[in-house]
């Protein structure tokens, strides 16, 4: 559990590189040869944090409309992207009743048109580099190189970056555009984090200077040192973060520390940037999925017959009126990792407040974000590194970056979402029970119990409907294994953690900067992004809000239920050392301003 070194990857500092507002002109203006290579920049998470005390509380659906089961369905048939006239297609109405075939009344379609998935295809499988499937290789690895080898350099260098960023209604292109200030302005105006200290009586805060003193010695990678802090000569020690201490030289007595991150915001301060006029602007458009005068046939065509389906839609539909003003919307599928998003929102329900009862996590490891933080840096490694070697599907990108598609009548490219959300999309075969156990070790169960606790899940699982049946365990009852993820980001942190793409992951020029796009009132019945679901926005609702339907009727109905399920599971293997050692590996070596090792569900 020792500290790995951390890796050397130069100055934070210094000349900083385009964001992902500006690639379309960087792009047209240097030429590709010249972007590639600023690829290799370092750039630490240098976005516009919005943390807040408490989370607010987020909304979710909970439709618990059913239908007749489809003829049973194998997992492995590869699923085939829509074509250009496919995709018309869809959005034809004309060519609606023709091309769907119905079972009895109130049931859905086994094959909803010629091309679509047939009945041996309910959890399709995307070809290696396929752009829109979950795949697992993002997951920690076997060798060990868990969330135990990150370093207290690269937190205090991605919590002090974010907090230079934070500047009163400045877009973050902006702020980019500018030039550098020196080292000293930087300084004076970066909120230090806070170091706390182990008394009898609880934590207490250093002085502010004191932790600044501190975290100077370990962003410059120094983790044992000796500071002279009011009269008394103190040595250090923070080989390991889960064990800091300081030791008074003359006394003797050693105390134990941990580093907070500073609160940048005031308790429930929403930082909207957007004017008056401009949110008005947004709620006159209107619900992204309709804007432009996107045909909405693609759902009564992929969907019809299906009640159940049609209700999930008909919730995100006023899910994106209700927050058309100030927020933009994406579309996620998934299928089998729905397993291993249900974990991470339980264990972040207990440890830093998720409401895990609306929505599932997508990603919880914050270090895996500390070297790609934000879309510019996925873009710069996509383009340095990736293009040539699995594209998004290489596993760096994917611990990071998720596909998502901007409509729910999205007909491509490559997917059309109302088509895919039966079966969802699923990753070429890997070891799923493996995969459990990697992250249930990665979360900090202890070793000795984490092949128990995952056969407990999966069996909890095939109680309340989930499939599990890539983990060992059953299919669910109906053979429907998709889920989608309604995902809205705010409008002013669009461009951060946002960019428009093609197909398998590159730039798509034309869609950018993808904040005008989405603030547009075009058709967003075409165009695929990438979205990097840092865990720490992705956990805040004043960033991030996130809603989930299953097609599955009876885990969609279960599903607040198997949560709180999941949860005692968690709780039973834990107590509040264990969580405070979890939670601070999860978060990456430093710890949420607010936090404490009861269970956090009851502040959320």
């Amino acid at each position: 559990k020792g500290m790995a070194q951390a890796r050397s990857s130069g100055s934070s500092r210094g000349l900083l590189v385009p964001h992902a507002c500006s690639l379309a002109r960087l792009a047209a203006g240097v030429g590709v040869a010249h972007f590639v290579a600023l690829g290799a920049m370092p750039f630490p998470f240098c976005g516009r944090r919005r943390q807040v005390s408490e989370p607010e509380v987020r909304a979710g659906n909970d439709d618990s409309g059913g239908s007749k089961p489809p003829s049973a369905v194998a997992a492995k048939e590869a699923f085939k992207p829509l074509s250009r006239a496919e995709e018309a297609a869809a959005a034809e109405p004309n060519a609606c009743r023709d091309e769907v075939s119905h079972e009895s009344s109130g049931s859905t379609s086994a094959a909803l048109d010629r091309d679509a998935p047939s009945a041996a295809a309910s959890a399709p499988e995307v070809e290696d580099g396929g752009s829109s499937a979950d795949d697992l290789g993002w997951v920690p690895a076997a060798d060990g190189e868990l969330l135990r080898s990150t370093s207290f350099k690269t937190a205090v260098e991605a919590h002090r970056c974010m907090s230079r960023r934070i500047t009163g209604g400045k877009s973050l292109a902006r702020i980019l555009a500018e030039v550098v200030i020196d080292d000293e302005e930087k300084e004076e105006e970066t909120p230090s984090l806070r170091v706390q200290v182990r008394f009898d009586e609880g934590w207490k805060d250093v002085a502010e200077s004191e932790a600044s003193q501190i975290c100077d010695q370990l962003e410059n990678e120094v983790y044992q040192f000796s500071l002279n802090l009011r009269g008394h000569e103190y040595a250090f020690n923070f080989t390991s973060y889960t064990n800091a201490s300081q030791l008074n030289i003359k006394t003797g007595k050693r105390r134990r520390l941990r580093i907070m991150d500073a609160p940048i915001l005031e308790e429930g301060k929403d930082n909207n940037s957007q004017t008056p006029e401009q949110v008005l602007e947004q709620r006159r458009f209107g619900p992204q999925s309709k804007r432009g005068g996107a045909s909405q046939h693609p759902i009564g065509k992929y969907l019809e017959g299906n009640q159940h389906a049609q209700g999930c839609f008909r919730e995100f539909e006023k899910n994106e009126a209700k927050y058309a003003g100030e927020w933009a919307v994406f579309y996620h599928s998934y299928s089998f990792a729905a397993l291993i998003y249900e974990v991470h929102a339980a264990v972040a329900s207990v440890l830093f407040r998720f409401r895990s009862q609306y929505a599932a996590l997508p990603r919880i490891l914050v270090h895996e974000f500390h070297e790609i933080p934000d879309a510019t840096t996925l873009l710069q490694r996509f383009n340095s590194e990736f293009a040539e070697n699995k594209r998004d599907h290489h596993p760096a990108f994917r611990k990071v970056g998720i596909s998502a598609m901007s409509s729910l009548v999205s007909t491509g490219p490559e997917a059309c979402t109302a088509r895919v959300f039966v079966s969802g999309y699923s990753c070429k075969d890997v070891g799923f029970l493996n995969v459990l156990e990697r992250v249930l070790e990665a979360l900090h169960v202890p070793k000795d119990k984490v092949t128990a606790l995952a056969g407990q899940i999966i069996k909890l699982s095939e109680k309340h409907g989930l499939d599990v049946s890539q983990f060992g365990g059953k299919p669910c009852k109906s053979q429907k294994a998709g889920h989608l993820m309604q995902i809205f980001v705010k409008r002013d942190l669009v461009d951060e953690i946002v960019y428009a793409a093609e197909p398998y992951g590159p730039l798509d020029v034309e869609r950018m900067p993808v904040s005008r796009w989405c603030d547009s009132d075009a058709s967003f019945a075409r165009g695929q992004v990438r979205i990097v679901a840092h865990p720490k926005l992705f956990m805040q609702a004043n960033c991030v809000r996130l809603h989930v339907a299953s097609a599955d009727p009876t885990f969609h109905r279960n599903r607040q239920k198997f949560q709180e399920e999941l949860i005692q599971l968690i709780l039973e293997l834990s107590d509040a050392a264990g969580r405070e050692e979890a939670a601070t590996s999860i978060w990456g070596g430093t710890l949420p301003s607010w936090w404490s090792a009861e269970d956090q569900r009851r502040q959320s």
